[in-house]
C-alpha cells in the first residue's frame, strides 16, 4: 500500500517534527539549568554566611535571625537583585517599573490619590523596598528617624516597654516625623 504523500513532504514533516521536539526539549533543559544555577547560587550564599557567622562567633540567636532573614528574603525575591536589574534600564523605563512595583501603595494609600503621574514617577524612583523578617526591629526607642515607612504586606507591631501598644496593618502609614 502506497502513501498518498510524496516523499518530499514526508521528509519535510519529519524535519519539522524533529525541530519542534528539539526546541521544546532545549527550552525545558534551559529551564532546569536555570533552576539548578539559582539553587546553587543560594546554597553558596548560605555557606558563605554560615562561614562568616562561625568565623566571627556571632551568637546563636543572632545567627538564627540572620539565616531566617536570608531564607525569607531569597524566597520573596528568588535571588533577583532588583536594583541591579533597574540599573540596566534607561531612566524612563526605570521610572515605569518603579511605579509598577509601588502600585499597591500608590493606589491604596490616600496620600497619593491626588498625585499626578509625574509626581508618582518621581516618588517611585526614590522609594526603597525593605523586607523585614518576623521579629526584626525596625527602629529602637530613642533612635533618630529620617524616613517614612509604608507597611505594604503583613503587619508591624509597635512595642513599648515590652508590651505591644499597636499593630499596624499594610493599609496604615507608619506615623513618623521627618
Amino acid at each position: 500500500m502506497k502513501s498518498e504523500e510524496p516523499e518530499g513532504q514526508k521528509s519535510k514533516a519529519c524535519q519539522m517534527e524533529a525541530l519542534l521536539y528539539a526546541t521544546i526539549f532545549g527550552n525545558v533543559t534551559t529551564i532546569f539549568q536555570q533552576m539548578y544555577a539559582n539553587t546553587n547560587r543560594y546554597h553558596e550564599m548560605l555557606n558563605s554566611v554560615r562561614d562568616f557567622l562561625k568565623l566571627y562567633q556571632v551568637p546563636k540567636g543572632l545567627s538564627e535571625r540572620v539565616m531566617d532573614y536570608i531564607a525569607s528574603t531569597w524566597s520573596m525575591s528568588r535571588g533577583i537583585d532588583t536594583d541591579k536589574v533597574l540599573q540596566i534600564c534607561p531612566k524612563d523605563m526605570r521610572a515605569d517599573i518603579c511605579v509598577h512595583l509601588n502600585r499597591k501603595v500608590f493606589k491604596e494609600h490616600p496620600a497619593f490619590r491626588l498625585a499626578s503621574d509625574g509626581c508618582l514617577r518621581a516618588l517611585a524612583m526614590e522609594f526603597q523596598t525593605v523586607h523585614c523578617a518576623p521579629g526584626d526591629l525596625i527602629y529602637h526607642a530613642g533612635e533618630s528617624v529620617d524616613t517614612l515607612c509604608f507597611v505594604v504586606s503583613g503587619s508591624l507591631e509597635v512595642i513599648q516597654d515590652d508590651e505591644v501598644v499597636a499593630i499596624l496593618e499594610w493599609t496604615v502609614i507608619c506615623n513618623i516625623r521627618i
